[in-house]
């Protein structure tokens, strides 16, 4: 009110000043009239300004109460990935996926989660039935539901995202269909033992796939079908001791894809053909010779 009047008194002066000190009963009449609809302006003004502020007090406590929210489910999910019983672990990834869905501003550190539990030494049951047990089960559904934010139609794509693999024990992975646009996959000094971990239809379009000092013993690892346009796909130092690698059907459209410096006791399975792209070992006589094959 103290504010409103002094508005008023203000205005009122200043246009009377202003008119030249007018003696009309009307001339003042209409010096308090126009003097009113300021202090209405400038109540209006204020209004709205507290209107603003008022709104972005509440927009900030949803931001906060969102964020607590999301951070409570994470640690939550986390505690859940952390438990002995493999059937809290895997409701526990499955929340954490939920969860990078939901939360694009932390979704990295979501996905870094999900990478650095399959970077935890383990050592699979190989006399388990299929080399399957009940950790490489729960191993299986991350790199799964990595897979399917990958792939092309995905609700919620991971695209663009880092993934850092290295290190991993593999036995069981699908890897079938992903679509590497940008970012890094790096599976770098990882172990594919038995099992079979497919790459089959897999799209490099950008970006970088790290197989460096890898090591294929006894697994099945198959990249079939996939396609290689662009970015870089490095296996420096990987060792390709027993099993199979096969790229049957792959087509090396311009991405580098380097075994040059791979170490090769089984050698990967080509179809034969040009490789443009494909840096082999040099003066390696089976490389020179690609086994051709389409049947599995």
């Amino acid at each position: 009110m103290l504010i409103g009047l002094t508005v008023f008194a203000l205005a009122a002066g200043l246009l009377w000043i202003a008119l030249g000190f007018p003696s009309a009963a009307t001339s003042r009449l209409d010096i308090i009239k126009v003097a009113l609809t300021v202090v209405a302006g400038v109540g209006g003004v204020v209004a709205l300004v507290v209107a603003y502020r008022k709104q972005r007090i509440s927009e900030s406590a949803e931001t906060r109460e969102r964020v607590k929210l999301l951070t409570d489910r994470f640690g939550a999910a986390c505690n859940q990935i952390g438990n002995e019983s493999p059937t809290v672990r895997l409701a526990g990834i499955y929340a954490l996926a939920a969860l990078a869905d939901e939360w694009p501003e932390q979704r990295q550190v979501c996905i870094d989660v999900l990478c650095s539990y399959l970077r935890i030494p383990y050592e699979p049951d190989l006399d388990s039935e299929w080399f399957h047990d009940a950790e490489s089960e729960v191993r299986l559904t991350i790199t799964s539901l990595i897979s399917q934010h990958l792939r092309d139609g995905a609700r919620v794509s991971w695209r663009g995202h880092d993934f850092d693999l290295v290190r991993a024990v593999l036995r069981s992975a699908d890897f079938a269909g992903i679509h590497i646009t940008s970012g890094t996959f790096f599976l770098s000094l990882a172990r594919f033992h038995r099992g079979w971990i497919s790459f089959d239809g897999m799209v490099v379009d950008g970006g970088e796939v790290w197989f460096g000092g890898a090591t294929f013993t006894g697994a099945r690892v198959t990249f079939d079908d996939s396609e290689f346009r662009k970015g870089r796909v490095q296996f420096k130092g990987a060792d390709f001791a027993s099993g199979e690698v096969s790229f049957r059907g792959a087509r090396f459209l311009g991405a580098e894809v380097d075994l040059s410096e791979a170490q090769i006791t089984a050698m990967p399975v080509f179809d034969d053909g040009d490789k443009p792209g494909l840096k082999l070992p040099p003066g390696n006589a089976v490389a020179a010779t690609p086994i051709v094959g389409r049947e599995r």
